[in-house]
């Protein structure tokens, strides 16, 4: 959803959420998570990295 605003910026922010049924307070909240994620996220997204690295390793396998 962020994406949609993000790509089409002419449209608004609040119309787009309001098309869509979508409070204002969510859209900030994801927008909040994107820059400050939070120390699950982040360990997560550390964690899918070494995978991918072990995959890769791996040679696919």
């Amino acid at each position: 959803m962020t994406a949609l605003v993000d790509e089409h910026p002419h449209l608004g922010v609040e119309p787009v959420l309001r098309q869509l049924n979508i409070p204002s307070s969510t859209y900030y909240r994801w927008r909040k998570a994107e820059k400050q994620p939070c120390e699950r996220r982040r360990r997560d997204a550390e964690l899918t990295g070494r995978i991918r690295q072990v995959h890769e390793d791996s040679g696919g396998i």
